[in-house]
């Protein structure tokens, strides 16, 4: 960039004076300010809160965006201390890369009516290497406590002028009074988008002189104020995506800069510059066009495979087992080859290498970028090759297409993993259009309980219990397995952890045949299953899935709730009665059917004697759609609600 302008421009002196607020300068007056209007429960709130975003020269770096965030807090309890922990992102490409100039911060108590001031040490402060494009400056505030108003400043230096700095005017705290200013001059064309259902209070662009000059006079900017007040916290719940979707943000996005009677550059990108882009990249298209890299890894894998899906099926298991993911999510490959050759590789280095594998099996593949969940929704206002962190490979079987992501060794063939599944992908072929592609899982999310047994009449339960698991409920129970150093040790310590169930054996099946249910088999005894009240025998009817708590509890939900797949949950009990007890017409339980409208959601709970000696129990919640809206929020509360209402019911044997 600096290139690019040292013949175009003569640059004048120039000094910026934002509109900052005055660090240190905290009064006894600060520390009666209320936000219970606002929020009742809060842990922290922000009193007030300064950014600026600046495109400015300088003689290193040529064109640079300076960013200044400002912020002052109030600490009201304990589980608001860690706001007094702040992290700085910095990005880097390579050899250029963001850089912090300044820090400070300080933590102001009242003694008496004396404001006490503790400075932020560079002991407080230390760098991490978060992944290969960011590092994180860390930095802790000293003597929190309950009362303490803390305040930290920080500016920072950016060579990518494309990526002007966003504002999150609402966070997982409240905020009185939140200002952002950018100071972007005339030859830079930023598009600004606000998301997030909270409007901005004050907007306001004048001119500004930036000190820059071209050959046919100076360079003007456009000073622009954005103004928030009285934002409410954002409160996240079960079963969403990245809040970052859902927030109050105002993004930029670099359009186009242009230099007066000078050569203009279009930023602005296509879905087509997009692909082009990538797939002349090395470290993307590079990587899957080169033909016969992995011959030697995968010609012994297709041996013997006889058809397409076959082939296809093979070279995903191959690269799940052989490569392990070092949990880094990229859209660039270091090298294909070399992650095989040492066994581990980031996202790109997986499925760019599956890609280019089932290319070379003469099937029809392609990448497919993504943005996973909790990175937040990509590409839906502009084309942006920063929104996407991640790449799968979607390959073509008969009419028939299929998302394969190997970085997760417990998905079976054609079945994402659930960190993929965030509304959209696009589809990066190396010749033809780009298009949108659906990310859903295509299994069900399940798990089946059966039991067989008898209860004794000391109010013991005996039996044999048997779950089958399917989609991402059996994903992540393969991965706890695979977490322990062996199943005897994994289910031991569930023994010792759950001191209802004692577990007498046990044996798994299908652990490593993913496109089959994971099957568990236990023998089980239960003590106390039952209790002896009034002649009768009292028990609840579950054994692990009995719901305890409602997901969903705050008064109002602005997102959707994303559970990532169909959900079904059954369970069928067969329980021999102990002798001399009854299942008797005055304390039978009424069979349960409840279901939301279009039977979006369903649960069932009925219990049956044909056999006076047997009582046969049977339950099933069901939710028969992945997404529901914010307006089907409340119902879906109440369903939840009801469901652990009936759980809590009891069935009574009366002693004859």
């Amino acid at each position: 960039m600096k290139c690019f302008f040292t013949g175009l421009l003569l640059f004048g002196s120039f000094l910026a004076h934002a509109q900052d607020f005055s660090f240190g300068k905290v009064k006894k007056e600060d520390f009666s300010i209320d936000i219970g209007k606002l929020d009742t429960a809060a842990n922290a709130f922000v009193i007030r809160e300064y950014g600026s975003a600046q495109v400015n020269y300088t003689s290193h770096a040529g064109l640079v965006v300076e960013f200044v965030k400002h912020v002052r807090i109030k600490i009201l309890n304990k589980e608001g201390y860690q706001h007094a922990n702040f992290s700085i992102p910095l990005y880097k490409s390579g050899n250029d890369r963001e850089t912090v100039t300044d820090i400070k911060g300080a933590s102001y108590h009242l003694q008496g009516d004396k404001v006490v001031e503790t400075e932020m040490t560079k002991a407080n402060i230390f760098n991490e290497n978060s992944s290969e494009n960011l590092s994180l400056t860390k930095a802790a505030i000293p003597q929190v406590q309950e009362g303490t108003i803390i305040e930290y400043r920080y500016k920072t230096e950016s060579p990518f002028i494309f990526n002007l700095n966003a504002w999150e005017f609402q966070e997982e705290i409240p905020k009185i009074y939140s200002e952002y200013v950018t100071r972007i001059p005339e030859i830079c064309h930023y598009k600004s988008n606000l998301k997030g259902g909270f409007p901005i209070k004050d907007r306001k662009t004048d001119n500004y002189n930036t000190g820059l000059h071209s050959e046919i006079g100076d360079i003007l900017g456009n000073r622009t104020t954005y103004i928030m007040e009285n934002i409410p916290a954002f409160h996240s719940e079960d079963y969403m995506t990245s809040s970052k979707n859902f927030r109050s943000i105002l993004f930029f996005e670099l359009g186009r800069y242009s230099i007066p009677m000078g050569p203009t550059k279009d930023f602005s990108l296509t879905w087509e510059n997009v692909r082009e882009k990538l797939v002349a990249d090395e470290s993307f298209g590079g990587q899957v066009k080169r033909k016969g890299a992995l011959k030697d890894f995968i010609e012994p894998v297709l041996r013997g495979a006889n058809n397409d899906i076959a082939k296809a099926s093979r070279l995903y298991t191959y690269f799940q087992k052989q490569i392990k993911w070092n949990n880094k999510h990229s859209i660039y490959a270091k090298n294909i080859k070399e992650a095989l050759e040492k066994r581990t590789g980031n996202s790109a280095d997986i499925n760019l290498g599956l890609v280019n594998a089932l290319r070379y099996a003469q099937l029809e593949a392609i990448p497919v970028i993504l943005s996973t969940r909790d990175n937040g929704y990509a590409g839906l206002y502009a084309p942006a090759i920063s929104e996407f962190n991640h790449v799968v490979a979607q390959v073509k079987l008969g009419e028939e297409y299929y998302l394969l992501d190997a970085t997760s060794p417990y998905e079976p063939f054609g079945n994402i993993p659930l960190k993929c599944v965030n509304y959209q992908g696009r589809s990066i072929p190396l010749t033809g259009e780009s298009d949108w592609v659906k990310l859903e899982s295509k299994l069900s999310s399940s798990q089946h309980n059966f039991f067989s047994g008898e209860l004794m009449e000391n109010g013991t339960l005996k039996g044999k219990w048997i779950t089958s698991r399917n989609g991402y409920m059996a994903s992540r129970m393969r991965e706890r397995l695979q977490e322990s150093n062996s199943e005897e040790e994994f289910y031991e310590k569930w023994d010792e952890e759950n001191n209802r169930i004692k577990i007498n054996s046990f044996k798994v099946s299908n652990r490593d045949s993913l496109d089959k249910p994971l099957k568990e088999e236990f023998e089980i005894e239960i003590e106390n299953f039952a209790n002896l009240q009034n002649d009768q025998l009292a028990f609840n009817p579950y054994l692990d899935s009995k719901t305890t708590k409602n997901p969903f509890n705050l008064t109002e939900r602005n997102y959707p709730i994303d559970f990532g797949s169909l959900i079904q949950e059954e369970s069928y009990m067969e329980i021999k009665l102990p002798k001399g007890y009854t299942y008797a017409p005055e304390t039978k339980l009424k069979n349960i059917s409840m279901a939301l409208p279009e039977r979006a959601a369903r649960y069932i709970f009925k219990v049956s004697n044909t056999d006076p000696n047997v009582l046969l129990i049977e339950s099933a919640t069901q939710f028969n759609k992945p997404l529901f809206l914010p307006e089907e929020y409340f119902d879906l509360k109440e369903f939840f609600s009801r469901i652990i209402q009936a759980q809590k019911l009891d069935i009574s044997l009366k002693k004859i």
